[in-house]
């Protein structure tokens, strides 16, 4: 049936989103004729689907299931859609443009009509009743706005195609009556003014640097590009073709792309701050791929990335917060920070938890810095004092972040003694929990998306954590050994995939080659969005896609390993079969068998 399915709708050119959504309502339609006994399916089976009836009904008619007497399925009210079709114009009533479809008006006359406006008789034309903008109907302003101010005087119009609108700013600046005053922002959208193109020679040094003002150019008309620049632009087309980019994004980076290459020349590699600033200045910025468009550069050499990107917002913040301390202190926290980051046996600190820390330890740090001139001068009875400060949770992020200054100023020799040595604060820690049992009935027949189902698979089997599928690889993929190498901070774990998560692995790397063949990107799951560079997909990817379903990735996980240690009470076995730490798997355990929680070895 699916192959049915599959060459049907690659002979009529279907989409793959249709070819998904009629794969479900055909599902649908196998389900209710299994459960009504089997036998043909009815004619009323299939006007009941929310969708795709015709290529159901197509599907189903060619693998011989559709009931005797059943034609092939005509939507309600055909008739009197094919008799309004002949009524139809095949012009707009108001402007005469042509091409329109079935509806009286062209887009721009239903947006011009939208406003209420006076009506009457044009007083160029004479045709009414219209809307009117002081006198003038919206046809004649659109032929005033193709031929010019020349042809005000003729009663004629120019025939025309329609065309898909003006937004509000076209409408402002192009339809605009005469006799009113133009403005400097008029000059600048006039479609018969060109600017010509200033070439930047290649090899010409610079003076001394300077960010480029591309705010002329926009709604600006631009010229024909060079022969150099057009077989670049139609590199881009067939490139954004190929990997199924939407039509507004390709014309958008089309947009950016030319106005480069027109201007600059293809000589010499673009300036990713120059395509940053035509984005924006053209207002082309919400429906470009820049990141897209500076893969498809960087692969023909033709990107000259930021030198000096901006810093993120935590390394702002913390720069800032460490800054405004007095000197003394604030080089002692620059020494804890630049090691946290730079450390030689671990992986390095992120920023947002350096920035954690300092919100953590903003009141007893700023009490230090008005009574002390170095971190040196603070003690044990000043740790104490600021931990007991606050209650719960909060005393005990103040005693990790007390600790890892501390630690780190005992270790760079900046400190003799560590004055949070032997600080402890207990916490309530939730114990984990499970799911009920009609959550997980079914899990893979929720969705039919590949990715999605072997996510769920390997978080629902092998409990592997959001940031494992962010990172895996395909050459973490052992197929003739059926095994997945799971790259952690603190070593290396194997996962040895049973024939139900293999198979999914198949199927979703066909779908993958599939889809996007010519993809560089080497991580296993991929996106529409991160297969034009190298990345891995974003770190809410997984968790919202589970939280759509209904789900959450953390509860799946435990409820796994939460199950195995009920079957073994056993805490190496957790650590061998799941990759975590023993004290994890002794948590694991006194939440399994409370008789018998102790205290967890160290």
């Amino acid at each position: 049936m699916l192959e049915i399915l599959r060459s049907y709708t690659d002979r009529h050119a279907y989409i793959v989103d249709w070819r998904s959504q009629a794969q479900r309502m055909l599902r649908l339609v196998l389900a209710a004729r299994r459960a009504a006994g089997g036998g043909p399916v009815d004619g009323r089976l299939i006007k009941a689907l929310p969708g795709c009836r015709p290529i159901v009904t197509a599907v189903l008619d060619r693998a011989g299931l559709l009931a005797e007497g059943t034609d092939t399925y005509t939507p309600p009210q055909s008739a009197a859609h094919r008799r309004a079709r002949t009524r139809a114009p095949i012009s707009c009533t108001h402007c005469q443009a042509w091409g329109i479809g079935h509806s009286e008006l062209c887009r721009g006359c239903y947006i011009w009509c939208a406003r209420p406006r006076p009506v009457g008789d044009c007083v160029r034309c004479g045709t009414g009743p219209l809307p009117l903008r002081e006198g003038w109907c919206h046809g004649c302003l659109r032929h005033r706005a193709l031929l010019g101010p020349e042809y005000d005087h003729v009663s004629w119009l120019q025939l025309r195609l329609t065309e898909r609108g003006l937004d509000q700013a076209d409408a402002r600046a192009i339809l605009r009556p005469p006799g009113q005053n133009a403005t400097k922002t008029d000059e600048e959208t006039d479609p018969h003014q060109i600017t010509p193109p200033v070439f930047v020679p290649h090899g010409q040094q610079e003076l001394f640097p300077a960010e480029r003002d591309w705010t002329p150019l926009n709604r600006a008309t631009l010229p024909d590009p060079p022969p150099e620049a057009a077989r670049l632009l139609a590199a881009f087309d067939a490139h954004a073709r190929a990997h199924a980019w939407t039509d507004d994004s390709r014309h958008a980076a089309a947009h950016v792309l030319r106005t480069a290459a027109t201007w600059l020349g293809t000589d010499a590699p673009f300036a990713e701050s120059d395509l940053r600033a035509i984005r924006a200045a053209t207002g082309r910025g919400s429906r470009c791929r820049p990141r897209a468009l500076n893969a498809f550069l960087a692969e023909r050499g033709l990107l000259l990335p930021q030198p000096c990107p901006a810093p993120r917002a935590s390394e702002a913040f913390v720069e800032r917060a460490i800054a405004g301390y007095p000197p003394r202190i604030a080089g002692e926290l620059a020494s804890w920070a630049g090691l946290l980051r730079g450390h030689p046996n671990r992986p390095p600190t992120e920023w947002r938890t350096l920035r954690r820390y300092l919100n953590y330890l903003k009141t007893p740090l700023g009490d230090w810095a008005r009574h002390y001139q170095t971190l040196r001068q603070v003690t044990a009875d000043d740790i104490h004092t600021a931990v007991t400060a606050v209650k719960g949770a909060r005393a005990h992020e103040r005693a990790v972040a007390l600790r890892s200054i501390f630690r780190a100023l005992k270790q760079t020799k900046l400190i003799f003694t560590d004055p949070t040595r032997g600080l402890s604060v207990t916490r309530h820690e939730p114990l984990p929990e499970t799911l009920p049992p009609d959550r997980l009935a079914g899990l893979l027949d929720i969705t039919d998306r590949p990715a999605i189902r072997l996510a769920l698979a390997l978080v629902t089997l092998h409990a592997l954590n959001g940031t494992d599928l962010t990172r895996l690889t395909l050459g973490d993929v052992i197929s003739a050994r059926a095994q997945l190498l799971i790259r952690r901070p603190h070593g290396r774990h194997t996962v040895h995939l049973d024939d139900l998560t293999l198979r999914l692995l198949h199927t979703w790397l066909r779908y993958r080659h599939q889809r996007w063949p010519r993809t560089t990107n080497p991580h296993l799951f991929v996106t529409r969005q991160t297969v034009i560079h190298t990345g891995p997909t974003s770190a809410d990817y997984f968790p919202a896609s589970f939280q759509r379903l209904g789900l959450t990735l953390n509860g799946l996980r435990t409820d796994r390993i939460l199950d195995e240690a009920r079957y073994i009470a056993d805490p190496v076995h957790l650590v061998r079969v799941f990759g975590i730490s023993i004290s994890t798997a002794m948590k694991y355990l006194h939440t399994a068998h409370p008789h018998r929680a102790g205290t967890i070895p160290r």
